[in-house]
């Protein structure tokens, strides 16, 4: 919508649009879902709660043009939402609306800094109702997706965002006129947060967790005593149901124990055959611990995972992952990632995950394939870098394609990194031209990992390439980033599932230390983090870590890194192993990206 006096004042009926503020500082809010039943959402699609203490609730429907919100907020006064950049207020694109005398007002605004926001030279949203009542104020709006103001207005993409709200208890003050910020809001105080959502996450289908065919089985902890250390991985096996015939699993999701909603940060779950793994542990053992029993190791094919911020995931309808046959696990391992970075003691978990399976099969069978970049200190991430990308490659997936005689279909993805992260895309790629993205996040968030379903699905043929990227900002780091389990170390990975299943698991490129260590003048280092240097000579008494640590960085200097690591050999790595022969290949050139015709905005 546009401004038609200037006062930017845009009356519809008896509802209007106008202006003001938003939240000061940037705050974690709620990380958990919005469950109150007595809202309803109506033909809503989507909703959440904003706000730990259910005061701030936000539902929500999407199709390919526009978005609708309708807002809930414990008050009286007004109620503030916007898109942010990072979860704070600078840069953020806000709407502030709320009703007075029976009449409902919202404005949309931008906010230059942390003070208040000044009213948008072009008014893109819709108010569509509003009301309150002794206690509660209510607000339905509408606006773009992609909006007509890209100067002031952030277009939603099916990217992670953060969303920030606050409220105050009473109305904006109107001095009589409407300058440049509108009427004036008064301070929110502690009543504003930020939350990171997929707005745009496609709704799994619905499963009646009730019918009669459907059978549960929990895989959890068995009151695991965290160690008092900042990352531990902990795996324990658990023997799966004796089946007497082929069953599907339909649905996952996680049982966290209350209170370790931030303890607990992931979950793989891997398949073992009986003969794999020796008689379990009372409560398991740390992962890849010298003590842990060798037999484990067999367990290397991933069945499901979930990661912090998941809500689980439910199968499409035509799709289960097979359970029950001579080619299926008997029992599982799951690897659980405690993240600890205050070394709290004390704490025992028995957190897990639910699996819903049935007997009713399903057309295809489900496999999981990990791509993206082995988690090897080689892996080096510059410090001080406003970004830096890193690059990953599937070499090892045509012998599969060709044995299988058709494509596999995609119809999910998690991409994975750790705290430095921004960004995790998987490309794929035909003829050297982009085609698509195989599970895509610009704006990512390491507390809010979601198996994303993927519509329309993906094929992927015989002779495409999948390149996995990750991109990362180290801005707050002194030292260099390397790959790793740890949070503050990093993975550039992408867990994707598809039909029909093929016996490749996993499909990784390994960076090699001395094609990057020739960047520093390093021409021959050990293969052992943090890889002593053998050659030059004056270089002897120190290692690559040392030397790239003490290297002055600058964000020009880190892209010249980025490039040279480009611009070199890497290894493939694939499991089942046959097919690695552990010698260094070209990395592909970069695809053509196809120009993109939709730069004008229709109805703009």
């Amino acid at each position: 919508m546009r401004g038609v006096c200037p006062l930017l004042l845009l009356l519809c009926g008896s509802t209007c649009l106008l202006a003001s503020a938003i939240p000061k500082e940037e705050i974690l809010g709620a990380v958990r879902d919005f469950q109150h039943s007595r809202h309803d959402a109506g033909d809503f699609t989507h909703q959440a709660s904003l706000d730990v203490l259910g005061r701030f609730n936000l539902l929500w429907k999407f199709d390919s043009e526009t978005i609708t919100f309708e807002a809930h907020a414990q008050t009286t006064g007004y109620i503030g939402l916007g898109l942010s950049p990072n979860g704070g207020m600078e840069g953020s694109d806000v709407i502030i609306g709320w009703v007075k005398d029976g009449h409902a007002f919202i404005t949309d605004r931008f906010a230059e800094g942390y003070f208040e926001p000044r009213l948008d030279a072009h008014q893109d949203v819709e108010l569509l109702s509003g009301y309150e009542n002794g206690t509660h104020t209510v607000l339905r709006f509408r606006r773009r997706l992609r909006p007509c103001d890209t100067a002031e207005d952030r277009e939603i993409t099916e990217d992670t965002q953060r969303v920030i709200w606050s409220f105050n208890d009473h109305d904006p003050v109107d001095h009589g006129h409407v300058g440049q910020n509108g009427p004036h809001v008064l301070y929110h105080g502690r009543n504003r947060g930020t939350k990171s959502i997929i707005l745009l996450q496609k709704n799994p289908p619905i499963l009646d967790v009730q019918d009669s065919s459907i059978l549960t089985l929990e895989l959890t902890s068995a009151n695991v005593l965290v160690p008092a250390k900042e990352t531990t991985y902990w795996c324990n096996t658990l023997r799966l149901p004796t089946l007497d015939r082929k069953h599907h699993l339909v649905k996952i999701e996680p049982i966290i124990q209350p209170g370790h909603e931030s303890l607990v940060h992931h979950m793989v779950v891997y398949q073992c055959k009986l003969g794999q793994v020796p008689p379990m542990l009372d409560g398991g053992h740390e992962c890849r611990h010298p003590n842990m029993p060798e037999e484990w190791n067999n367990c290397k094919s991933i069945m499901t995972a979930w990661a912090i911020g998941g809500k689980g995931f439910t199968y499409p309808d035509h799709v289960g992952f097979s359970l029950g046959t001579d080619d299926d696990p008997d029992y599982v391992m799951m690897e659980m990632h405690y993240d600890n970075p205050k070394r709290i003691s004390g704490e025992r978990d028995s957190s897990g995950l639910r699996f819903y399976y049935t007997p009713d099969v399903r057309q295809y069978d489900a496999g999981v394939l990990d791509i993206g970049v082995s988690s090897h200190p080689a892996h080096v991430i510059p410090p001080g870098a406003e970004s830096f990308d890193t690059a990953g490659f599937c070499f090892g997936l045509d012998p599969y394609l060709q044995e299988l005689g058709q494509p596999i279909h995609v119809f999910a993805s998690m991409p994975h990194a750790h705290l430095a992260g921004t960004a995790v895309r998987t490309k794929l790629v035909r003829n050297g031209v982009l085609q698509s993205y195989v599970g895509r996040d610009e704006t990512y968030d390491f507390d809010l990992q979601e198996i994303r379903l993927l519509d329309p699905e993906v094929v992927v043929k015989e002779g495409d390439q999948l390149i996995t990227e990750c991109t990362y900002k180290t801005t707050d780091r002194t030292q260099v980033t390397v790959g790793g389990l740890s949070s503050r170390e990093e993975m550039c990975i992408n867990f994707i599932q598809y039909y029909p299943r093929i016996k490749l698991i996993t499909c990784y490129t390994a960076l090699e230390i001395n094609q990057q260590a020739t960047f520093f003048g390093i021409y021959y280092a050990g293969w052992e983090y943090p890889f002593p240097i053998y050659y030059p000579a004056n270089l002897v008494n120190q290692t690559v870590i040392d030397v790239i640590n003490q290297h002055p960085w600058t964000n020009e200097e880190a892209e010249r890194f980025e490039q040279h690591v480009r611009n070199g050999q890497v290894m493939s790595y694939n499991l089942p192993d046959e097919a690695n022969d552990y010698q260094l290949i070209d990395q592909p050139a970069d695809p053509i990206v196809p120009d993109d015709n939709s730069v004008s905005i229709p109805g703009c």
